[in-house]
């Protein structure tokens, strides 16, 4: 498949700027720029996009990025990861007993606010895959500690010294901790945890940090775009990113009104959106206000792409009104949603195994697929066309 040629319609793209906001992984822009090396690589093989893609740099403190040249149709891209994984380091309990702590306050937010069961209400899928890290981490966490006191209890009731049943007791909590270890390698609960823990912090005002550093790639990316000819900008966020992006563009449109009025084309794109994280809880007000600002303005496109087998997103339903955000009369509906179909990307062999891997699933949206489906990470943000061209049915 050869990829289109620059045209002079107004949809095509000479020069793109892209700011990618990760989720909750403490992984940095490294890591990040060698999946988008090796994955663009494996779809060139279907979207006949031959790209090629630079050498990363450190552009700002609070930005790294690398360029991206798309030899069909001489499209270039900066391409700039934004840095928050210095603060995501600085709140990833580190072990289980960290993690503890962080989970007490976080699930109780969650429980008081009924949260387990209006997400039940919108994606019975969305909500098993929250509860079953909390129901294994806690199920394990208290059988071993009942074990562990049973052990230390029976000795005492045998009238043997009481240190007797010390040692097997460390055994049992010791063992349960390596089982909890070896499960999460399969199940990935430890770094959902971690992630639900970290967004209802900050929901409720909890990493005062996150919130400056949002204020400041707001006003670091409106400078990058005013300097710069770009025919098209796009904000990409994913995971928990598109809690973050949502607060970020909202900001964006605060400080510039009139962004994507003209040009250059701006628009956001949330890839695995888990919003009602933080928008389905009380303390979340200040994220249902950016989010009504995101939905009210009637230029700054948003194309929500989630996935049904994603269970760590919620792919079905109005992300507006379910969060409680009422929209304005006669402006454009947003998000528009584009079904991410993984079913239809991989030979039945390949999903069969993919689809088991919760964590492989919510990371497709940033990979390289088997067979070619109108989503195409590499060719929204490294291919010739614009994002709201490449939807035009759903962009009416």
């Amino acid at each position: 498949m050869n990829a289109p040629d620059i045209d002079d319609t107004g949809e095509s793209v000479r020069k793109r700027l892209v700011f990618y906001f990760s989720g909750f992984d403490p992984r940095g822009a490294s890591h990040y720029h060698k999946l988008y090396v090796e994955e663009s690589k494996k779809q060139a093989a279907i979207n006949g996009l031959n790209l090629e893609v630079g050498e990363r740099q450190r552009v700002h403190r609070l930005a790294s990025a690398w360029s991206i040249k798309c030899r069909n149709s001489g499209t270039e891209t900066d391409y700039e990861f934004l840095r928050w994984d210095d603060i995501i380091r600085r709140h990833w309990p580190r072990n289980e007993f960290q993690l503890l702590k962080a989970i007490i306050p976080s699930y109780w937010e969650f429980l008081k606010a009924n949260w387990f069961w209006r997400l039940y209400k919108v994606s019975w899928t969305s909500a098993l895959t929250v509860a079953y890290p909390i129901i294994c981490f806690m199920g394990l966490f208290i059988v071993s500690l009942l074990l562990a006191a049973i052990v230390v209890i029976w000795p005492i009731a045998m009238d043997l010294s009481w240190w007797v049943g010390i040692l097997p007791a460390a055994v049992i909590v010791a063992g349960a901790v390596k089982l909890g270890r070896w499960v999460d390698t399969y199940l990935h609960g430890h770094w959902q945890l971690r992630t639900h823990c970290a967004m209802q912090k900050w929901g409720y005002g909890g990493i005062p940090e996150l919130d400056k550093r949002i204020d400041e790639f707001a006003e670091y990316i409106l400078k990058r775009v005013s300097s710069s000819d770009a025919d098209e900008v796009l904000v990409v966020g994913h995971s928990a990113g598109t809690i973050l992006g949502t607060a970020l563009v909202s900001k964006m449109l605060q400080l510039q009104p009139n962004l994507g009025r003209g040009a250059p084309a701006f628009a956001f794109a949330s890839l695995g959106n888990c919003l009602p994280l933080v928008t389905f809880l009380p303390g979340g007000e200040n994220l249902r206000g950016d989010l009504k600002e995101l939905a009210s303005d009637p230029q700054a496109g948003w194309f929500d792409f989630s996935a049904r087998r994603d269970g760590a997103c919620v792919s079905v339903g109005d992300l507006v009104t379910m969060s409680g955000v009422s929209r304005t009369e006669g402006a454009p509906f947003k998000p528009i949603r584009v079904p991410v179909s993984l079913v239809k990307m991989f030979s039945p062999e390949v999903y069969s195994k993919i689809k088991k891997d919760l964590f492989r699933v919510h990371f497709q949206y940033i990979m390289a697929a088997e067979k070619l489906t109108d989503y195409d990470y590499f060719a929204i943000t490294a291919g010739p066309v614009k994002l709201a061209s490449r939807y035009p049915d759903r962009s009416q």
